[in-house]
Protein backbone atom coordinates (compact mmCIF):
# COMPACT_ATOMS: atom_id res chain seq x y z
CA UNK A 1 0.00 0.00 0.00
CA UNK A 2 1.21 3.39 -0.90
CA UNK A 3 2.49 5.70 2.27
CA UNK A 4 0.67 9.18 1.52
CA UNK A 5 2.98 11.99 0.58
CA UNK A 6 3.28 14.31 3.92
CA UNK A 7 2.96 17.69 3.06
CA UNK A 8 4.30 20.91 5.56
CA UNK A 9 2.75 23.76 6.13
CA UNK A 10 4.36 27.10 5.03
CA UNK A 11 4.79 27.80 8.79
CA UNK A 12 6.42 24.31 9.35
CA UNK A 13 8.67 24.74 6.65
CA UNK A 14 10.17 28.14 7.75
CA UNK A 15 11.25 26.82 11.43
CA UNK A 16 12.39 24.34 9.66
CA UNK A 17 14.85 26.02 7.57
CA UNK A 18 15.75 28.22 10.51
CA UNK A 19 16.45 25.27 13.01
CA UNK A 20 19.54 24.32 9.76
CA UNK A 21 20.81 27.17 10.04
CA UNK A 22 21.02 27.41 13.74
CA UNK A 23 22.96 23.86 13.30
CA UNK A 24 25.72 25.40 11.37
CA UNK A 25 26.31 28.15 13.38
CA UNK A 26 26.66 26.11 16.46
CA UNK A 27 28.79 24.35 14.04
CA UNK A 28 30.33 27.16 13.00
CA UNK A 29 31.19 28.76 16.39
CA UNK A 30 33.00 25.67 17.51
CA UNK A 31 35.54 25.38 14.20
CA UNK A 32 38.98 26.82 15.70
CA UNK A 33 41.03 28.97 13.06
CA UNK A 34 43.51 26.00 12.26
CA UNK A 35 46.63 27.97 12.42
CA UNK A 36 45.59 29.08 16.03
CA UNK A 37 45.05 25.24 16.58
CA UNK A 38 48.48 24.32 15.17
CA UNK A 39 49.85 27.52 17.11
CA UNK A 40 48.66 26.26 20.74
CA UNK A 41 50.39 22.29 19.77
CA UNK A 42 53.77 24.49 19.58
CA UNK A 43 53.38 25.93 22.59
CA UNK A 44 52.71 23.08 24.68
CA UNK A 45 55.84 22.18 22.98
CA UNK A 46 57.80 25.25 24.56
CA UNK A 47 58.59 25.85 20.86
CA UNK A 48 57.56 29.99 20.66
CA UNK A 49 59.27 30.64 17.07
CA UNK A 50 57.06 28.34 15.03
CA UNK A 51 53.88 29.12 17.67
CA UNK A 52 54.53 32.89 16.16
CA UNK A 53 54.66 31.48 12.44
CA UNK A 54 51.68 30.59 12.89
CA UNK A 55 49.97 33.36 15.31
CA UNK A 56 51.38 35.96 12.99
CA UNK A 57 49.21 33.71 9.84
CA UNK A 58 46.29 33.80 12.08
CA UNK A 59 46.33 37.46 12.97
CA UNK A 60 46.69 38.14 9.50
CA UNK A 61 43.56 36.05 8.55
CA UNK A 62 41.68 37.30 11.38
CA UNK A 63 42.81 40.72 13.17
CA UNK A 64 39.77 40.48 15.03
CA UNK A 65 40.56 37.38 17.08
CA UNK A 66 41.47 38.19 20.44
CA UNK A 67 42.90 34.85 21.54
CA UNK A 68 45.41 34.47 18.42
CA UNK A 69 46.77 38.26 19.19
CA UNK A 70 46.82 37.70 22.97
CA UNK A 71 48.93 34.62 22.41
CA UNK A 72 51.04 36.28 19.61
CA UNK A 73 51.65 39.17 22.12
CA UNK A 74 53.14 36.50 24.69
CA UNK A 75 55.38 34.80 21.55
CA UNK A 76 57.01 37.82 20.83
CA UNK A 77 57.80 38.16 24.11
CA UNK A 78 59.24 35.16 24.49
CA UNK A 79 61.24 36.52 21.80
CA UNK A 80 62.34 39.70 23.43
CA UNK A 81 60.18 41.57 20.83
CA UNK A 82 58.30 43.90 23.44
CA UNK A 83 57.25 46.41 20.82
CA UNK A 84 55.50 43.82 19.40
CA UNK A 85 54.33 42.21 21.80
CA UNK A 86 52.27 45.82 23.02
CA UNK A 87 50.86 45.94 19.40
CA UNK A 88 49.63 42.21 19.89
CA UNK A 89 48.08 43.02 23.06
CA UNK A 90 46.49 46.43 22.21
CA UNK A 91 45.01 44.46 19.31
CA UNK A 92 44.03 41.69 21.62
CA UNK A 93 42.56 44.00 23.84
CA UNK A 94 40.45 46.13 21.34
CA UNK A 95 39.00 43.27 20.07
CA UNK A 96 37.62 42.04 23.18
CA UNK A 97 38.48 42.63 26.59
CA UNK A 98 38.82 38.51 27.55
CA UNK A 99 42.19 38.81 28.23
CA UNK A 100 42.84 41.87 29.85
CA UNK A 101 43.64 40.26 33.30
CA UNK A 102 45.80 38.25 31.52
CA UNK A 103 47.63 40.74 29.94
CA UNK A 104 47.97 43.32 33.01
CA UNK A 105 49.99 40.05 34.90
CA UNK A 106 52.10 38.99 31.65
CA UNK A 107 52.87 42.84 31.42
CA UNK A 108 53.73 43.08 34.87
CA UNK A 109 55.73 39.98 35.19
CA UNK A 110 57.86 40.82 31.83
CA UNK A 111 58.37 44.55 33.81
CA UNK A 112 59.13 43.17 36.93
CA UNK A 113 62.12 41.28 35.47
CA UNK A 114 63.61 44.14 33.87
CA UNK A 115 63.10 47.07 35.96
CA UNK A 116 64.64 44.46 38.85
CA UNK A 117 67.25 43.56 36.77
CA UNK A 118 68.40 47.39 36.12
CA UNK A 119 68.15 48.05 40.25
CA UNK A 120 70.54 44.83 40.29
CA UNK A 121 73.46 46.03 37.73
CA UNK A 122 72.64 49.76 38.69
CA UNK A 123 73.73 48.43 42.49
CA UNK A 124 77.10 46.88 41.51
CA UNK A 125 77.98 50.35 39.16
CA UNK A 126 76.87 47.93 36.08
CA UNK A 127 75.60 51.60 34.19
CA UNK A 128 75.42 50.21 30.76
CA UNK A 129 73.85 46.90 31.63
CA UNK A 130 71.46 49.02 33.91
CA UNK A 131 70.38 51.52 31.03
CA UNK A 132 69.51 48.62 28.93
CA UNK A 133 67.64 47.04 31.28
CA UNK A 134 65.30 49.69 32.41
CA UNK A 135 65.07 51.11 28.72
CA UNK A 136 63.66 47.55 27.79
CA UNK A 137 61.31 47.77 30.99
CA UNK A 138 60.00 51.28 29.72
CA UNK A 139 59.65 49.45 26.42
CA UNK A 140 57.16 46.82 28.29
CA UNK A 141 55.30 49.35 30.00
CA UNK A 142 55.34 53.54 29.42
CA UNK A 143 53.47 54.02 31.91
CA UNK A 144 55.75 53.67 35.20
CA UNK A 145 57.38 57.07 36.32
CA UNK A 146 59.53 54.70 38.26
CA UNK A 147 61.45 53.32 35.70
CA UNK A 148 61.79 56.68 33.32
CA UNK A 149 63.34 58.22 36.94
CA UNK A 150 65.92 55.31 37.18
CA UNK A 151 67.01 55.62 33.29
CA UNK A 152 67.45 59.49 33.81
CA UNK A 153 69.57 58.87 36.83
CA UNK A 154 71.20 56.41 34.75
CA UNK A 155 72.23 58.59 32.05
CA UNK A 156 72.90 61.37 33.84
CA UNK A 157 75.90 58.85 35.79
CA UNK A 158 76.63 58.14 32.47
CA UNK A 159 76.91 61.95 31.34
CA UNK A 160 74.47 61.40 28.89
CA UNK A 161 72.64 64.10 30.07
CA UNK A 162 70.03 65.34 27.35
CA UNK A 163 68.89 62.04 27.57
CA UNK A 164 68.13 62.22 31.39
CA UNK A 165 66.57 65.70 30.79
CA UNK A 166 63.65 64.27 28.49
CA UNK A 167 62.98 61.19 30.49
CA UNK A 168 62.44 63.47 33.40
CA UNK A 169 60.35 65.21 31.34
CA UNK A 170 58.63 62.65 30.28
CA UNK A 171 57.74 61.66 34.35
CA UNK A 172 56.34 65.01 34.43
CA UNK A 173 53.92 64.17 31.49
CA UNK A 174 52.88 60.99 33.71
CA UNK A 175 53.20 63.00 36.89
CA UNK A 176 53.13 66.42 37.45
CA UNK A 177 53.46 66.46 40.98
CA UNK A 178 56.63 64.35 41.09
CA UNK A 179 59.39 66.16 43.66
CA UNK A 180 62.00 63.86 42.98
CA UNK A 181 61.88 63.82 39.49
CA UNK A 182 61.51 67.81 39.80
CA UNK A 183 64.54 68.37 42.04
CA UNK A 184 66.84 66.31 39.63
CA UNK A 185 65.82 68.02 36.91
CA UNK A 186 66.65 71.93 38.40
CA UNK A 187 70.09 69.53 39.21
CA UNK A 188 70.60 68.25 35.72
CA UNK A 189 70.20 71.95 34.44
CA UNK A 190 72.37 73.53 37.00
CA UNK A 191 75.47 70.90 35.86
CA UNK A 192 74.75 72.69 32.67
CA UNK A 193 75.26 75.77 34.15
CA UNK A 194 71.62 76.57 32.90
CA UNK A 195 70.65 78.03 36.52
CA UNK A 196 68.03 80.65 35.18
CA UNK A 197 65.98 77.14 33.54
CA UNK A 198 66.30 75.54 37.25
CA UNK A 199 64.70 78.78 38.59
CA UNK A 200 61.65 78.22 36.41
CA UNK A 201 61.56 75.30 37.76
CA UNK A 202 62.08 74.85 41.49
CA UNK A 203 60.11 78.15 41.80
CA UNK A 204 56.89 76.50 39.84
CA UNK A 205 57.56 73.66 41.96
CA UNK A 206 57.34 76.30 45.02
CA UNK A 207 53.82 77.66 44.41
CA UNK A 208 52.55 74.26 44.37
CA UNK A 209 54.73 73.00 47.77
CA UNK A 210 54.91 76.13 49.34
CA UNK A 211 56.14 74.63 52.52
CA UNK A 212 58.75 71.84 50.57
CA UNK A 213 61.91 72.46 52.60
CA UNK A 214 63.91 70.30 49.56
CA UNK A 215 62.38 72.79 47.02
CA UNK A 216 63.76 75.93 49.15
CA UNK A 217 66.94 74.47 49.66
CA UNK A 218 67.81 74.04 46.38
CA UNK A 219 66.44 77.27 44.93
CA UNK A 220 69.11 78.67 47.61
CA UNK A 221 71.81 77.02 46.20
CA UNK A 222 70.91 78.31 42.43
CA UNK A 223 70.52 81.42 43.67
CA UNK A 224 73.73 81.29 45.51
CA UNK A 225 75.31 80.17 42.28
CA UNK A 226 74.09 83.75 40.79
CA UNK A 227 75.54 85.53 43.61
CA UNK A 228 72.09 86.16 45.05
CA UNK A 229 72.97 86.18 48.25
CA UNK A 230 69.76 87.98 49.41
CA UNK A 231 67.39 85.40 48.10
CA UNK A 232 69.79 82.70 48.56
CA UNK A 233 69.48 83.44 52.64
CA UNK A 234 65.88 84.22 52.49
CA UNK A 235 64.96 80.54 51.03
CA UNK A 236 67.54 79.23 53.24
CA UNK A 237 65.92 80.98 56.32
CA UNK A 238 62.45 79.88 55.04
CA UNK A 239 63.57 76.19 54.67
CA UNK A 240 64.98 76.41 58.51
CA UNK A 241 61.68 77.48 59.73
CA UNK A 242 60.17 73.98 58.55
CA UNK A 243 63.21 72.22 59.74
CA UNK A 244 65.68 73.88 62.20
CA UNK A 245 67.29 71.45 63.13
CA UNK A 246 68.55 70.93 59.24
CA UNK A 247 72.54 70.24 60.03
CA UNK A 248 73.27 71.01 55.89
CA UNK A 249 70.81 74.45 56.24
CA UNK A 250 72.26 75.67 59.24
CA UNK A 251 75.69 75.29 58.02
CA UNK A 252 74.49 76.85 54.22
CA UNK A 253 73.00 79.94 56.33
CA UNK A 254 75.72 80.08 58.59
CA UNK A 255 78.13 80.21 55.55
CA UNK A 256 75.76 82.86 53.76
CA UNK A 257 76.65 85.46 57.41
CA UNK A 258 80.32 84.61 56.94
CA UNK A 259 80.62 85.56 53.65
CA UNK A 260 78.74 89.21 54.79
CA UNK A 261 81.24 89.47 56.86
CA UNK A 262 78.69 88.91 60.20
CA UNK A 263 80.44 87.02 62.03
CA UNK A 264 78.37 86.97 65.48
CA UNK A 265 75.48 85.52 63.63
CA UNK A 266 77.64 83.00 61.65
CA UNK A 267 78.74 82.03 64.62
CA UNK A 268 75.24 82.01 66.03
CA UNK A 269 74.30 79.35 63.27
CA UNK A 270 77.55 76.92 64.08
CA UNK A 271 76.70 76.74 67.24
CA UNK A 272 73.67 75.26 66.61
CA UNK A 273 75.40 72.60 64.12
CA UNK A 274 77.39 71.73 66.89
CA UNK A 275 75.07 71.10 69.44
CA UNK A 276 73.62 68.86 67.08
CA UNK A 277 76.36 67.18 66.06
CA UNK A 278 80.02 68.80 68.20
CA UNK A 279 82.16 66.55 65.51
CA UNK A 280 81.03 68.03 62.60
CA UNK A 281 84.36 69.43 60.79
CA UNK A 282 83.20 72.46 58.64
CA UNK A 283 81.65 73.70 61.84
CA UNK A 284 84.66 73.26 64.25
CA UNK A 285 86.82 74.90 61.05
CA UNK A 286 84.47 78.03 60.51
CA UNK A 287 84.12 78.44 64.37
CA UNK A 288 87.76 78.31 64.94
CA UNK A 289 88.23 80.68 61.70
CA UNK A 290 85.82 83.29 62.93
CA UNK A 291 87.10 83.50 66.31
CA UNK A 292 90.86 83.80 64.45
CA UNK A 293 89.28 86.64 62.37
CA UNK A 294 87.53 88.25 65.44
CA UNK A 295 90.82 87.80 66.89
CA UNK A 296 93.02 89.41 64.06
CA UNK A 297 90.08 92.76 63.41
CA UNK A 298 90.11 93.64 67.34
CA UNK A 299 94.01 93.98 67.21
CA UNK A 300 94.22 96.09 64.35
CA UNK A 301 91.90 98.14 66.20
CA UNK A 302 92.69 101.26 67.25
CA UNK A 303 91.77 100.83 70.95
CA UNK A 304 94.92 98.64 70.92
CA UNK A 305 97.72 100.39 73.13
CA UNK A 306 101.27 99.94 73.55
CA UNK A 307 101.59 96.99 71.49
CA UNK A 308 99.65 94.82 74.06
CA UNK A 309 96.63 92.49 73.11
CA UNK A 310 93.41 93.75 74.97
CA UNK A 311 91.22 91.52 76.95
CA UNK A 312 88.96 90.75 73.78
CA UNK A 313 91.67 90.34 71.45
CA UNK A 314 93.47 87.10 73.12
CA UNK A 315 89.58 85.88 74.68
CA UNK A 316 89.32 85.36 70.72
CA UNK A 317 92.92 83.66 70.00
CA UNK A 318 92.61 81.39 73.03
CA UNK A 319 88.49 80.50 71.90
CA UNK A 320 90.03 79.84 68.57
CA UNK A 321 92.53 77.81 69.58
CA UNK A 322 90.37 74.34 70.53
CA UNK A 323 88.20 74.35 67.97
CA UNK A 324 90.98 74.72 65.53
CA UNK A 325 92.55 71.93 66.99
CA UNK A 326 89.42 69.90 66.77
CA UNK A 327 89.05 70.38 63.28
CA UNK A 328 93.15 68.66 62.86
CA UNK A 329 91.86 65.83 64.48
CA UNK A 330 88.90 65.34 62.58
CA UNK A 331 90.54 65.66 59.21
CA UNK A 332 94.33 65.16 59.72
CA UNK A 333 94.35 65.70 55.68
CA UNK A 334 93.51 69.20 55.94
CA UNK A 335 96.27 71.44 55.26
CA UNK A 336 93.86 74.66 56.09
CA UNK A 337 93.49 73.29 59.65
CA UNK A 338 97.08 73.01 60.27
CA UNK A 339 97.64 76.89 58.83
CA UNK A 340 95.01 78.02 60.72
CA UNK A 341 95.65 76.53 63.95
CA UNK A 342 99.67 77.58 63.64
CA UNK A 343 98.50 81.37 63.08
CA UNK A 344 96.47 81.35 66.03
CA UNK A 345 99.61 79.76 68.13
CA UNK A 346 101.71 82.05 66.74
CA UNK A 347 98.99 85.23 68.21
CA UNK A 348 99.00 83.40 71.69
CA UNK A 349 103.17 83.55 71.36
CA UNK A 350 103.15 79.28 71.11
CA UNK A 351 105.94 79.44 68.66
CA UNK A 352 107.02 76.12 68.63
CA UNK A 353 103.68 74.31 68.19
CA UNK A 354 102.74 76.95 65.77
CA UNK A 355 106.10 75.67 64.01
CA UNK A 356 105.01 72.32 63.86
CA UNK A 357 101.76 73.03 62.81
CA UNK A 358 102.87 75.12 59.74
CA UNK A 359 105.41 71.78 58.82
CA UNK A 360 102.21 69.41 58.72
CA UNK A 361 100.58 72.08 56.32
CA UNK A 362 103.54 72.16 54.18
CA UNK A 363 103.76 68.14 54.18
CA UNK A 364 100.29 67.57 53.26
CA UNK A 365 100.27 70.68 50.65
CA UNK A 366 103.71 68.81 49.01
CA UNK A 367 101.37 65.42 48.67
CA UNK A 368 99.03 67.16 46.17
Amino acid sequence: MRRPSRKFSPRALHFFKVGWIGIIVVFCAGCQIKELTSAKVHIQQNDWDKAVIELEKAVMAHPENAEAQFLLGRGYAAQKRFANMNRAFDASLAASTRFELEIKSWRHQFFSEYFDAGVKAARENNFPAARDAFATAVMIDSKQPEAYKRLAGIHAQLGELEKALTLYRKVFEINPDDLEACLALADLHNQRRDYDQSIVILEQALRQNPREQKILAALASVYDCLGKSDDALAAYQQALQIMPENRELLSNVARMYLNKNDYQKALQQYGKVLSLDPDDFEANYNVGLLYLKMGENSQRSPRESGGQFQTETLHNFKTARPFLLKATTLDSLHAGAYFNLGVGLTRLGETDKAAEAFKRCDRLQEKR
